[in-house]
């Protein structure tokens, strides 16, 4: 088994995944994204510009994921560069992070432009000094943050929340940058996710939440869910849940199996405890019996229970 990040990152790599995270996100549930038109991207977000001293200065950051997307609506049929970045734990400057890596996209979306515009060699004024045509376009690009965890997330959601600014009106003139966030215990229907997704994400919000757990998948006689999903919930949670070599493994099952171990342990030690508890007062009466010389009794109380009993109960041995 992976670490949290390498089992994050292979998971939401599967188109359909990523496309029930973007359509649950941007576009409430609706099968807008299809899986099959997902195109992978270079994870690299590189800026490489040059210095007065013509020294090449080269800027990269490496994403989890990203993918090229088709979205088609009444409204026409758009493209769009969607990232995921996997978080199992709060990252408290998410929101520049998720920033940096959006606008070294868009620079190298500028950089390619400039690039087909020098072979076309048809720029004249100001679009030949900058590269770049008025009418030039770029892609948009949104980066969506999965956070894998039963917790709260109570980091920043946006960047004027991270700015320390006395007079809140000049926060006017600075564009803002808001995290596209997915926290599983702020999810209002598990149902908008069209795969097991939903399913992941209710086990991880109800992880620590005893009552909701065990309505939710205790109750239930079949819930399955790919070893994959079963991995990460393994990871992510420490699920303990045990992986099969079936294509799908039910989770109700296995977890109602943990609860059978776990109860026939618990009264195993029990009976254990008990066992060391009644030698340990047993060895008390002996000692107390033979110290008032009470021999007789000593004698009787080793065949006789009740007898036995009231002694117990006369030196307060309960």
């Amino acid at each position: 088994m992976g670490g949290i990040d390498a089992v994050t990152k292979k998971y939401i790599r599967h188109n359909d995944k990523f496309a029930d995270v973007c359509n649950y996100y941007l576009f409430n549930g609706e099968s807008v994204i299809k899986a099959e038109e997902l195109e992978d991207r270079d994870i690299t977000e590189l800026l490489t510009f040059k210095e007065k001293k013509n020294k090449m200065i080269s800027v990269q950051k490496l994403r989890d994921t990203i993918k090229r997307c088709v979205v088609k609506t009444s409204k026409g049929i758009s493209y769009m560069i969607i990232g995921i970045e996997n978080q199992a734990e709060v990252h408290y400057a998410m929101v520049i992070r998720n920033m940096v890596y959006d606008a070294l996209n868009y620079s190298a979306q500028v950089d390619e432009s400039t690039r087909n515009n020098n072979e076309k060699k048809d720029l004249t004024g100001a679009e030949y000094i900058s590269r770049f045509s008025k009418y030039d376009k770029l892609i948009p690009v949104i980066t969506i943050t999965v956070y894998w965890n039963s917790g709260s997330w109570d980091g920043m959601r946006c960047l004027h929340e991270m700015l320390d600014v006395e007079d809140k009106e000049l926060l006017e003139y600075v564009p803002n940058y808001w995290l596209n966030l997915i926290v599983p215990g702020e999810i209002d229907d598990f149902n908008k996710f069209k795969t097991e997704l939903g399913n992941v994400f209710k086990f991880i919000a109800y992880a620590d939440n005893r009552e909701e757990f065990e309505k939710n998948f205790l109750a239930k006689e079949n819930i399955f869910l790919s070893k994959d999903a079963v991995e990460l919930l393994n990871t992510c949670v420490n699920a303990e849940i045990e992986i099969s070599e079936e294509v799908e493994n039910n989770v109700c099952k296995a977890i109602q199996d943990i609860r059978k171990d776990e109860r026939n342990i618990g009264r195993e030690e029990g009976r254990e405890e008990g066992r060391e508890e009644g030698e340990e007062r047993l060895a008390k009466l002996v000692k107390k019996l033979t110290e008032e010389n009470r021999y007789k009794d000593l004698a009787d109380m080793l065949t006789d229970k009740q007898l036995r009993n009231r002694l117990y109960n006369e030196y307060n041995f309960v």
